[in-house]
C-alpha cells in the first residue's frame, strides 16, 4: 500500500467501525428506550410519548450545530463532544434500572439529551466526513457502511430481545434493561474512539510533502 493510500483506508476503516458501533447502540439501547418507561411502570401513553416528544430536542439541536460548530473550532470536536455526551446520556439510565424507579420528567430529560446529543452531529458530521472519504469512492463505501450499520442495528435489537427474554423469566427484566444500556453506553464510546481515528486528508497530504 502505498503512503498516500494509507490515511484513506485508515479513513474507511474507522467509519465502519463507527458506524457498526453506532448502529449496535441504537439496537440493543435506543430501540429499547419506551419499553423501559414501560417496565418501570410509568404507563403506555408516558412510554409513547418518551419514544417521540424528546426528538424534538435533537431537531433545535440541529438548528445550532453549525454555529456551534464555529464556537467550539471544527467539526471534529463538535461532533466527538455530543457523541460522548450521548454515550454517558445512557448512565441515568443504567442507575435506574438498577435502583428500579426513575421520576417521568428524569426520562424525558435523559432522552432529550440523548436526542439532543445524538442529532446534533448530523450537520457537522456530514461537512466533516466529506474531508475524510475520496470522492471517488464515496458513494459506494456509503452504500457498504449503511448496509452494515444497518446489520449491527438488527443484531443488537434481536440481543436486546433475548436479554430481555431471558431476564423476564428470571423475574430480573430491570436489570436485564441495565445490561443493555450499559452495553449501548459502551458501544457509542467504541464508536467515539473510531471517529478520533480519523485522519485529514489534506494534514496527510501536506505532512507526506
Amino acid at each position: 500500500m502505498s503512503p498516500s493510500h494509507r490515511p484513506i483506508r485508515q479513513n474507511l476503516f474507522a467509519s465502519s467501525t463507527d458506524g457498526a458501533a453506532f448502529g449496535g447502540m441504537v439496537g440493543i439501547g435506543e430501540s429499547y428506550v419506551a419499553a423501559f418507561a414501560l417496565a418501570l411502570g410509568l404507563g403506555e401513553l408516558v412510554s409513547g410519548l418518551v419514544a417521540s416528544l424528546p426528538v424534538l430536542a435533537g431537531g433545535f439541536m440541529q438548528l445550532i450545530s453549525l454555529p456551534a460548530v464555529r464556537w467550539i473550532g471544527s467539526e471534529r470536536r463538535w461532533i466527538l463532544f455530543c457523541a460522548s455526551v450521548q454515550a454517558i446520556s445512557f448512565l441515568p439510565f443504567v442507575v435506574a434500572a438498577l435502583v428500579g424507579s426513575m421520576p417521568i420528567l428524569a426520562v424525558f430529560g435523559v432522552a432529550s439529551i440523548y436526542w439532543g446529543a445524538g442529532l446534533a452531529t448530523g450537520p457537522a458530521w456530514s461537512v466533516w466526513i466529506e474531508s475524510m472519504i475520496p470522492h471517488e469512492v464515496r458513494v459506494r463505501y456509503f452504500a457498504r457502511r449503511s448496509r452494515l450499520t444497518q446489520l449491527s442495528t438488527m443484531f443488537g435489537f434481536i440481543l436486546g430481545g433475548l436479554a430481555l427474554s431471558i431476564m423476564e423469566s428470571r423475574g430480573e427484566v430491570l436489570r436485564g434493561f441495565a445490561i443493555m444500556f450499559a452495553s449501548a453506553l459502551l458501544m457509542r464510546l467504541l464508536s467515539v474512539y473510531w471517529l478520533s481515528k480519523h485522519v485529514s486528508l489534506e494534514r496527510s497530504h501536506r505532512d507526506a510533502g
